[in-house]
């Protein structure tokens, strides 16, 4: 069942989504709620309730207009609009008046005839967020990537900045690999996770190996750079995270997302739903303030899910004067909820030598007894502890013997440690 839900109740989608069979759509306009239902395809179902502020005369046209393709409609008048609960109720609409999203979700299930889903193996889900391009949002995607796959974890990247798709050259990913825009493009039918599946790309240079690593898998949208054709509407983006969500088999999905949040809000779409978003965050001021516009936005939108985001410290390029502590400090006075999971060192070498390689390797590959990749690791720990995985392979450790070694490579030793944000 395809259901659309126009609310801003905290935490209903996530609640309904836990029924079987059914793909939520969650618009936060209703001129997208009028576009989909006068689509080719209209949902099936259609809930509206007041949590959203919008004019009762503007949520009488969308209902009217879905009984009119045939859609069923569903009301919660728990606001400004209850005194137009008995109008509702008397045009033969099923209708409540609940603000606990909790009551909510089990009443649209018996409405619906929809049941509680069980036996599903999901992974955790973490968005990758950044106010700005070329804050390190796709580095850190990958280096966090390989990391958690060599602790025996199996990662599902999505890349959801088709508009420019860093995941590509970095992974070596070729032209033939399967686009899932092209599945978006089918309808909300085929975005379950049997019709995702055969559009998930699986490189043999991030297969699991002999020494128990686990694997990367991605999903790919576009090799094209900049073309507004490959754009995807936030409704159907919202509705596909749906069937990526429910995909089996994965212990962590990374979505690398578009740094124009607020045209695309996939990080905050992710947070409001139950996952969580980790936000690369280089000391620069330029940086670090477009950090704190994305996280004023989450705050805004999510307020009671800010615990769910996280701060990857990045260490200062040359000439930068603020310090990683210094930029901490600013961020655990102003965002107490919100915690660190450490910072990474620049490896300019490394990642020099990954660049020029002539096919994919990882910069844990060639340094992997380096500062850079003893902090990955840390930061992988990290982020596992926060999201409850448990790895299936101990941390890697570097001998003295191996450190030194690295060291006179010059591979440079950094600080690991930073003040804690929460």
């Amino acid at each position: 069942m395809e259901l659309v839900m126009f609310t801003a109740m905290d935490g209903l989608a996530a609640q309904v989504e836990q029924f079987g069979d059914v793909a939520v759509l969650a618009p936060s306009r209703l001129d997208q709620v009028t576009r989909l239902l006068e689509g080719t395809r209209p949902p099936e179902a259609l809930y509206l309730d007041d949590t959203r502020a919008a004019p009762l005369p503007e949520l009488w046209r969308a209902a009217t207009l879905a009984r009119r393709v045939g859609v069923r409609v569903l009301v919660n008048f728990p606001g400004a609009a209850r005194g137009a609960l008995n109008d509702a109720q008397g045009a033969g609409l099923p209708a409540i008046a609940e603000r606990d999203p909790a009551a909510v979700a089990v009443w649209l299930g018996e409405q619906l005839g929809l049941h509680a889903n069980a036996g599903l193996s999901r992974g955790a889900v973490v968005a990758v967020g950044a106010a700005k391009g070329g804050i390190g949002k796709t580095f850190a995607t990958c280096v966090l990537a390989e990391g958690l796959r060599r602790r025996g974890l199996r990662v599902l990247v999505w890349d959801s900045d088709i508009s420019n798709p860093g995941l590509v050259p970095a992974f070596r990913i070729p032209s033939s690999a399967p686009s899932y825009l092209h599945l978006i493009q089918r309808g909300p039918a085929h975005w379950g996770p049997g019709g995702i599946a055969p559009f998930i790309f699986q490189p043999d240079h991030t297969r699991a190996t002999g020494n128990g690593w686990g694997a990367v898998d991605f999903l790919i949208g576009s090799h094209a750079v900049a073309r507004a054709e490959n754009d995807v509407r936030l409704p159907d983006w919202q509705g596909f995270y749906q069937g990526v969500a429910a995909l089996e088999g994965y212990d962590l999905v990374l979505v690398d997302t578009p740094p124009d949040y607020l045209r695309r809000p996939y990080a905050t779409h992710v947070l409001q739903v139950g996952g969580s978003v980790v936000l690369p965050c280089p000391p620069g001021a330029r940086e670090r303030m477009g950090v704190g516009h994305l996280l004023d936005h989450l705050r805004d939108h999510a307020p009671d899910s800010l615990e769910r985001c996280a701060l990857l410290f990045m260490e200062p390029e040359r000439g930068v004067t603020a310090t990683v502590g210094e930029v901490a400090s600013l961020f655990t006075r102003r965002y107490p909820q919100v915690a660190s999971i450490g910072t990474l060192p620049r490896a300019p070498r490394l990642a020099s030598l990954a660049d020029e390689h002539d096919g994919y390797v990882s910069m844990l590959d060639l340094g992997p007894h380096s500062a850079f990749a003893a902090a990955v690791h840390q930061v992988g720990a990290d982020l596992c502890t926060r999201l409850g995985l448990t790895p299936r392979l101990p941390m890697p450790h570097s001998s003295l013997w191996e450190r030194m070694g690295a060291r006179m490579r010059g591979d440079r030793p950094v600080a690991l440690s930073t003040p804690a944000v929460a």
